[in-house]
């Protein structure tokens, strides 16, 4: 009888600690701070098209905007920029974990051009998080979904 208790117990105490690591991991606890969106422009350098997200790393090329549209003007509050901390550096970027992104598996590889607007959660580890791509051939993959908060500025 002891020994169920104890499993039972073991198991509750488990399920509870896995669930508050997901939850924390898929941005429920996220701000992503949509007043400065973020522009990488550059080449993929990784992928991977598993869950939790699909992420892209890609090499950053470029400080300047690129032309580009979003057309979504009601989920940034602000310019988008184009850092010059991020050129030369690989960045991670978490796309939504929705089948349109998991669906790139067979269209983007390692050493495409890639144009991203990413937003930054406002929390640490301050991830990079988009639902905005432009792929090498021109074609943009976006997602309007409620795929995370975004807020106007970090406080």
């Amino acid at each position: 009888m002891l020994k169920m208790i104890g499993r039972v117990c073991g198991f509750a105490f488990t399920t509870f600690c896995l669930a508050g690591t997901v939850t924390a991991h898929h941005g429920m606890t996220g701000r992503y701070d949509a007043a400065i969106p973020i522009v990488l422009s550059g080449t993929i350098t990784a992928t991977t098209f598993a869950p939790p997200h699909p992420v892209l790393s890609v090499r950053v090329d470029t400080a300047e905007l690129p032309a580009f549209e979003v057309g979504r003007p009601a989920e940034y509050f602000g310019p988008a920029v184009a850092r010059a901390e991020d050129v030369g550096e690989v960045r991670e970027i978490e796309l939504s974990p929705v089948g349109m992104f998991y669906d790139l598996a067979e269209r983007v590889r390692v050493g495409d051009r890639i144009v991203i607007v990413a937003l930054r959660n406002c929390f640490p580890p301050h991830q990079l998080r988009s639902t905005w791509l432009r792929l090498f051939d021109g074609t943009v993959v976006s997602y309007t979904g409620d795929w995370a908060p975004g807020v106007d500025g970090c406080s």
